[in-house]
């Protein structure tokens, strides 16, 4: 039973990830990286889900200036690259429908996730 709840408390958690707003000294355009390795075999889903639902979702958002999806060469490892234009912005996002149903199945097909926010010094777009 102790298993179930530390599982799901882990769940938890790395699902709400992106989520987590991040304090940045520098008032230009922040981006974020996600880390996330692919489950076995799931890979080109990753990929597709990417390219059908979550960058059309999340391309059309106010503040949006780029996403990229980008994999190691011969493995399962990703970056996942936002920029916007503010951290406030990136937050109206995370708080969209289309991002709690995005994020939570783009998440579901890695095994592991982690996250960096960096603020933009240049070129400021």
């Amino acid at each position: 039973m102790h298993l179930v709840a530390t599982a799901s408390l882990l769940v938890a958690f790395t699902a709400a990830l992106p989520a987590q707003k991040k304090d940045f000294d520098v008032p230009g355009p922040i981006e974020l990286h996600i880390y996330l390795t692919a489950k076995p075999g799931q890979e080109a889903a990753l990929e597709k889900l990417y390219k059908d639902v979550f960058y059309p979702a999340v391309s059309k958002q106010p503040g949006f200036i780029a996403s990229q999806l980008m994999r190691k060469p011969n493995s399962s490892d990703y970056i996942l690259r936002h920029m916007f234009k503010t951290e406030e912005l990136r937050m109206k996002w995370v708080a969209t429908p289309e991002h709690q149903k995005a994020w939570p199945e783009l998440n579901g097909l890695s095994s592991k996730t982690t996250w960096q926010g960096f603020g933009v010094i240049h070129p400021l777009k």
